[in-house]
């Protein structure tokens, strides 16, 4: 489990399974939902807090190269994200394959960096499906989202990136709520 500094924010997708993550700020994402309003609800919660949300997470069902969320954001909407920027210090995409690079026309390698560069955020996304395992059942405690599965990449306010594993992401996380 990785917990996660707050004011942080939660957008749990209305038909992501269990368990919805419980943040200072928790959205459940109507079906309905366009990118547009929910990244503009996010701006103005983080706005009205004194140096921003510390993190953000879009848990929802994924593919690669796109979020299947609200009415789904995909790279073409990517610019979007430029509301957040100066709002956000880390957003986590916790969604099956974003990261990978699709047989499709969406590579979700420079889906996330995109995300990256226009939110000025620091993204962590994986390119593996993932589970919740037992906490779909047991829950978790507020503040918490799961572990990652499979490689995960840390995308840089420039939009690049690199690999890391999950004890890299909880020493950032340490980090971030000692303000380093």
């Amino acid at each position: 489990m990785f917990n996660l500094p707050q004011p942080s924010m939660a957008l749990n997708s209305h038909d992501v399974p269990p368990p919805d993550y419980q943040m200072w700020n928790t959205y459940k994402v109507s079906a309905d939902t366009t990118p547009e309003h929910m990244l503009g609800w996010t701006a103005k919660v983080a706005g009205d807090v004194r140096g921003g949300l510390r993190c953000l997470v879009f848990n929802s069902h994924g593919f690669p190269g796109r979020l299947a969320i609200g009415t789904g954001i995909t790279p073409r909407q990517a610019n979007l994200f430029k509301v957040l920027y100066g709002k956000v210090n880390t957003i986590f995409i916790v969604a099956c394959e974003v990261a990978q690079i699709g047989s499709g026309c969406f590579d979700g390698n420079l889906f996330c960096g995109a995300i990256a560069k226009a939110s000025g955020a620091t993204v962590f996304c994986s390119t593996a499906l993932q589970s919740t395992g037992l906490y779909g059942y047991i829950g978790l405690p507020f503040g918490y989202i799961d572990e990652y599965e499979g490689i995960v990449y840390r995308y840089h306010r420039d939009g690049s990136n690199r690999a890391v594993d999950n004890d890299q992401i909880r020493r950032y996380l340490r980090r971030l709520r000692l303000g380093l």
